[in-house]
């Protein structure tokens, strides 16, 4: 008997090399193996499901008052918006030069940005080589360009800001520009303000918006103030710009989704009409966010004494994953593994770009049982005092016998 459907032709979607380390690595039976690939926050225990203090307290409050799971607003719960405002733009949250809603996280709040930039025009996006792999296929899924510019220089492990440069200055006019803020995926390798100030003159005057992820704020320096001073920057400048805002990380709400996209505009006037925008496109595709992620959000943000625990949280991830890279280096300079290591103690946020080719990564993986990314990426959470010897050792083989 022949059957027929209407799926025949629905071809085979492969997973992206990321997932098959990551199956991989769950199946390799190694009680030494030491998984560095997805980047998510892990403690000292190698926990990856820990709750910072802070949300553990503002979880217990909203179980004594529950809420209920009715929706709420179709632009968000109004709370966490306003305090994701203020979280970034500080006291010019109240100029009324930033229109808001709350999305499905950072990825959500990603392609919010992408679908609302087409609806003006804009759909040309220009991305660093290297960067977050999940960027390419998001824009090409709405139809949109992307041309790239060097990002990262191997050589000085540096960012390679005279190809930004020359990307901004050949730029057409409605192009955007995505670039994260801090805590740079996959490199850790950030902008400087004296950078940053480069990019608010070159695109000053163009017809070119920054779009700007913010998936680590408070990793990289250990300050959520510190980690977002361009944000505030460019609306100084009169700049009009976008933020893509999550809490994934920096919160560890990872499956509970919880984001903001802001358009910050300078035309006090059109705020309701681009708000309105962005809850039209979020009905489409969402109707409402989900409610529990941004109420424990709009805690953290809103209650003085709970954000002050959150930001002791946020210090104490990037106290730990600096601690780490501080002895990454010291142990590879003792084992006399052949470079100089010291760029792994200035990368920023949870991330380090070993170096390592993709040769070395799957001897890491094979012979060691250490997953990483396939670029070198690696997630120093996953590293602490019980297998940093054993990486270590792991590095200098590779590397020596390479």
């Amino acid at each position: 008997m022949t059957l027929t459907s209407a799926f025949t032709e629905v071809p085979y979607s492969a997973p992206e090399p990321l997932v098959k380390v990551l199956n991989k690595c769950a199946k390799d039976q190694n009680p030494n193996k030491i998984d560095v690939t997805i980047g998510v926050y892990m403690t000292e225990d190698g926990d990856s499901s820990y709750v910072f203090p802070s949300v553990k307290q503002a979880k217990q409050e909203l179980l004594v008052k529950d809420p209920g799971h009715c929706y709420t607003k179709m632009s968000g719960v109004p709370e966490f918006i306003r305090g994701s405002q203020n979280l970034i733009f500080g006291e010019y949250a109240k100029d009324g030069r930033v229109a808001s809603i709350q999305t499905i996280s950072g990825t959500g709040s990603l392609h919010i940005a992408f679908q609302f930039l087409r609806s003006i025009g804009y759909n040309r996006y220009y991305l660093g080589n290297p960067s977050w792999v999940n960027y390419y296929p998001m824009i090409e899924s709405i139809g949109g360009e992307i041309k790239e510019y060097q990002y990262y220089d191997n050589l000085t492990h540096e960012v390679d800001f005279e190809s930004l440069e020359k990307a901004i200055r050949e730029a057409e006019p409605q192009s955007a520009f995505l670039i994260q803020l801090c805590g740079h995926n996959p490199t850790g390798v950030d902008y400087s303000k004296d950078q940053w100030r480069q990019i608010s003159k070159l695109v000053k005057n163009r017809e070119i918006l920054l779009v700007i992820d913010s998936a680590y704020l408070g990793f990289a320096s250990g300050s959520i103030y510190e980690d977002s001073w361009a944000i505030r920057y460019l609306y100084e400048q009169n700049h009009e710009f976008l933020v893509c805002q999550s809490y994934s990380k920096n919160m560890g709400l990872y499956s509970e989704r919880s984001g903001v996209i802001h358009v910050v505009l300078q035309d006090t006037r059109l705020r309701d009409n681009v708000e309105s925008r962005l809850v039209a496109i979020f009905r489409n595709e969402c109707s409402f966010a989900p409610a529990y992620g941004a109420r424990i959000g709009a805690k953290l943000l809103n209650d003085d004494y709970l954000n002050k625990i959150w930001g002791k949280d946020v210090y104490s991830v990037y106290e730990r994953v600096t601690n780490i890279k501080r002895q990454i280096f010291n142990k590879l300079t003792d084992l006399e593994t052949p470079g100089n290591w010291e760029f792994v103690t200035k990368a920023k946020g949870l991330f380090w770009f070993s170096g390592l080719d993709k040769n070395q990564v799957n001897r890491m993986m094979n012979e060691y049982s250490i997953y990483m990314s396939e670029n070198g990426r690696v997630n120093i959470a996953g590293i602490n005092s019980s297998n940093i010897d054993y990486f270590c050792y792991a590095i200098n083989k590779v590397v020596s016998q390479s």
